[in-house]
């Protein structure tokens, strides 16, 4: 056989020929590119405003508007279906950070960026938690949940030290540029996938009725506090580290570090999950990551940031995976209405951010030399409330005997 005759795009279908390969492939290349810049994003936002209230108010209009547009998003998916939709959000996120350095030119371009990212997670995440659930394995979901989050943080470990010395280096605009890069590699793997068409029949007042129904109580609470708690360690851990005066490479270091923490017993996590109880396990994970958020408060230097953050990711990993695992079940419980719950719970989880924003907006107003690490201790609460995502039969009880009705 000569070079000649190898055909690098049959070899390459020939390695991802399943169509769960060819998603989680994807999604992992997608994972090292947001891994670059993710915890970098919060801070350049910071540093432009230099303000706190107006840095909480952008990421607050993000969410506000991804919550009222996640029902079109639900329509444009059944329409283009799955792999199509993920692929279209590409541009939107690009968009986005080519928005971000223009921000100095004309304040037009903090308007656009927004609408940019808005669009880009209504087109992408409905599409792809729907694909996740259609693709993995019912028996060993756990597994397979785990499997997830290891192959999207694998290719990621380095992925925010390298980001973080890259904007040390050769500045922001270096950076979005390879993660461009990287997001257009991430296609590639979505562009040898079959599509596959959904049938979502909610209306837009269908969509939003979801939430106030009497069966959702316990999900609007548990996405609510999901959504709350994932805002403070993806929006306000980076501003209080860039506070601290820690620089890029070391931010980067910290991230990188926890990663490495969390990646095998992400794996270890979601095998166990399948074989043990998971609201159980999703108990103990919710109070390990409340005190993880309390460690938090406590960190005032590089090396008791590592220490805290690795500990967060550990115990939050033992608190996410049963998290999906049973969000996942409760999805494919659904039956043909799987995409209407998963729209549903992107509003559900949205709407909560953005409001809990605007508050904390307003009182960094009111009271503007209040340390920013309070939001910690909220954190640890609202940690805990991660098991109104499973059965919780003693909390039921307990309010039923005091007579109170939820």
């Amino acid at each position: 056989m000569t070079f000649s005759n190898i055909n690098p795009a049959s070899y390459l279908f020939f390695f991802l020929k399943r169509e769960s390969d060819r998603f989680f492939t994807s999604m992992a290349i997608r994972g090292f590119g947001f891994g670059m810049i993710t915890i970098f994003v919060p801070i350049y936002i910071y540093q432009y405003f230099n303000s706190l209230p107006l840095t909480f108010l952008f990421f607050a209009g993000i969410y506000g508007l991804q919550g009222a547009l996640v029902p079109f998003g639900g329509q444009i998916m059944m329409k283009i279906g799955l792999k199509k939709a993920m692929l279209v959000s590409l541009p939107f996120f690009w968009g986005f950070y080519i928005c971000l350095l223009y921000f100095d030119i004309s304040q037009l371009f903090i308007f656009l960026s927004i609408i940019l990212y808005v669009l880009g997670m209504i087109f992408f995440w409905p599409a792809y938690h729907t694909n996740f659930a259609r693709v993995s394995e019912r028996k060993k979901l756990g597994k397979e949940v785990g499997k997830l989050n290891f192959v999207v943080a694998l290719p990621g470990i380095l992925a925010p030290a390298i980001g973080g010395t890259i904007i040390f280096l050769f500045g922001y605009p270096a950076l979005f540029v390879a993660v461009l890069c990287v997001l257009l590699a991430s296609a590639i793997p979505l562009f040898l996938s079959k599509d596959i068409h959904q049938i979502y029949t909610d209306s837009y007042l269908g969509a939003y009725q979801r939430i106030f129904k009497k069966e959702n109580r316990y999900h609007n609470l548990a996405f609510a506090i999901f959504g709350i708690e994932a805002t403070i360690n993806n929006c306000i851990w980076p501003i209080f580290l860039a506070i601290l005066a820690i620089g890029y490479i070391t931010i980067g270091s910290v991230t990188t570090v926890a990663l490495m923490v969390s990646l095998f017993f992400t794996l270890y996590m979601g095998r166990i999950t399948d074989r043990l109880n998971k609201t159980k396990l999703l108990t103990i994970g919710s109070a390990l990551t409340s005190g993880a958020w309390l460690g938090k408060f406590f960190v005032f230097s590089p090396i008791s940031a590592f220490l805290a953050q690795g500990f967060y990711k550990f115990a939050r990993t033992s608190a996410g995976i049963p998290f999906q695992t049973i969000l996942y079940q409760k999805a494919e419980g659904k039956g043909a209405e799987i995409d209407e719950f998963i729209i549903y719970r992107g509003m559900a989880i949205a709407f909560p951010r953005c409001a809990f924003l605007i508050v904390l907006a307003g009182i960094f107003f009111v009271i503007p030399h209040i340390s920013i690490n309070f939001a910690f201790i909220l954190a640890a609460v609202f940690s805990l409330g991660f098991i109104f995502m499973g059965k919780i039969p003693e909390l039921k009880s307990w309010f039923k005997i005091n007579n109170f009705d939820l």
